[in-house]
């Protein structure tokens, strides 16, 4: 059948950030209640932060505006939460110490300024030295430009996680504040994000990528050029996760499905994304095909240890497990693909949220059967989960961005 190149309509786009008929907005009022108690966890008692008491006041003041019905109280909510992410985030001092990624980062950036290739050079601030550069070069793309300004990375992800809720919240003009407020404040107030943004790592700032590529879909509704716009800005960002950090790849699937099955133009979707992905690793990979290659493997295989937050360290607490490494290694491969594979060919998510769900619960598979899985890599999926919590009510009706053509084909 032919089908415009269209994005699922907002359940909730016809009054933003109102308030619920039969009574107080509850999700905003639980959004109201975390930071209230971020607030006063937070607060130094022998030297009260004033941003922190602000908003612990006005984590009250709101709850009483939200309990009378006040129809701006979510987006007031919403904008609370970045104020709280800012205030998480920065407080906190970065690591010296810490994760040698971002070291890594910037010395392979300061590689590349020389004319040289990081894929194929000997680093020495990695731990231990001589470790390879495992990251694709979208990478390197995203911290470039922090590293010419400033010539220091350490805060660019603490800003990345500021970013995410930023656009979890401004989501809200297209699917209604009360919908956002509670993810957005409770990605705002988790300890653990706000950590692994100055601890070296960069799963913050990959997470940001795919949070702004999902939210850019929900301005890719209605007709005009701004919606195609944003249509292909959503792909070109899907790309550059995908470039940044792999396992952005796993959430591509079930959001390309879900826009097929509502209608939209899921090819020109998945080709931009792929296309931008390939653009970014392309000159490495022409450089020195067996230095980049032999890096991207080396990112699932550098690691032999069992060690981390999955099923195999666990089970250490038991006994030695490493007999069922061969096991948990199919699983973590041959299970992935096997699910990938049901996704794309027979389930339908209902909402674009879902979907984003589902592609958070592929990138978990191989984390929890790993044989190393770090903290970090679960920061990175927290971002995705309350985007998708956000969008969970965007429902999976056709709403057109451009007229259709004969290109828009979908086959199921």
């Amino acid at each position: 059948m032919t089908s415009p190149s269209s994005v699922p309509r907002l359940a909730n786009s016809e009054r933003p950030g109102a308030a619920s008929p039969a009574g107080p907005p509850a999700l905003t009022l639980a959004a109201l209640a975390v930071a209230l108690f971020w607030a006063i966890e937070g607060i130094d008692v022998n030297a009260p932060q004033i941003e922190r008491v602000a908003i612990l006041v006005s984590a009250i003041a709101l709850g009483w505006s939200a309990l009378r019905g006040a129809p701006s109280a979510p987006a007031w909510t919403a904008y609370l939460a970045v104020l709280l992410a800012i205030s998480e985030r920065l407080r906190r001092t970065p690591l010296l110490d810490g994760s040698d990624v971002l070291r890594a980062t910037s010395e392979s950036l300061a590689i590349v300024a020389r004319g040289g290739n990081p894929y194929a050079s000997f680093l020495t601030s990695t731990i231990p030295q001589g470790s390879p550069f495992v990251y694709p070069p979208g990478e390197l793309a995203w911290y470039a430009i922090p590293q010419w300004l400033l010539g220091d990375l350490t805060r660019v992800d603490t800003w990345a996680g500021v970013l995410i809720v930023v656009a979890v919240g401004l989501a809200g003009f297209r699917v209604g504040f009360d919908a956002v407020a509670l993810p957005a404040m409770l990605y705002a107030a988790w300890g653990t994000a706000g950590y692994r943004a100055i601890d070296g790592s960069n799963d913050v700032s990959a997470s940001a990528l795919v949070v702004l590529a999902c939210v850019a879909l929900v301005f890719a509704t209605g007709e005009g050029p701004w919606a195609r716009r944003a249509f292909l800005a959503s792909a070109a960002l899907f790309g550059w996760a995908i470039a940044f950090k792999q396992f952005s790849l796993l959430v591509l699937p079930p959001v390309a499905r879900h826009l097929a099955t509502s209608g939209a133009n899921w090819r020109r979707y998945t080709v931009v994304a792929l296309g931008v992905a390939a653009a970014f690793a392309l000159p490495f990979f022409l450089w020195d095909p067996a230095a980049f290659v032999g890096a991207q493997v080396q990112a699932l295989t550098f690691h032999q240890e069992i060690w981390g937050t999955n099923i195999l360290n666990t089970l250490r607490q038991l006994d030695d497990p490493s007999g069922l490494v061969p096991l948990f290694v199919a699983i973590e491969t041959v299970g992935t693909i096997a699910l990938v594979t049901l996704v794309v060919t027979r389930w339908d998510a209902p909402t674009l949220g879902a979907a984003i769900l589902v592609g958070t619960g592929l990138v978990l598979v191989p984390l929890l059967f790993a044989r190393w899985t770090t903290q970090p890599y679960y920061a990175y999926i927290g971002g995705i989960v309350v985007t998708g919590l956000a969008l969970a009510g965007v429902s999976n009706r056709r709403g057109t961005i451009a007229a259709p053509t004969s290109a828009d084909t979908v086959v199921d």
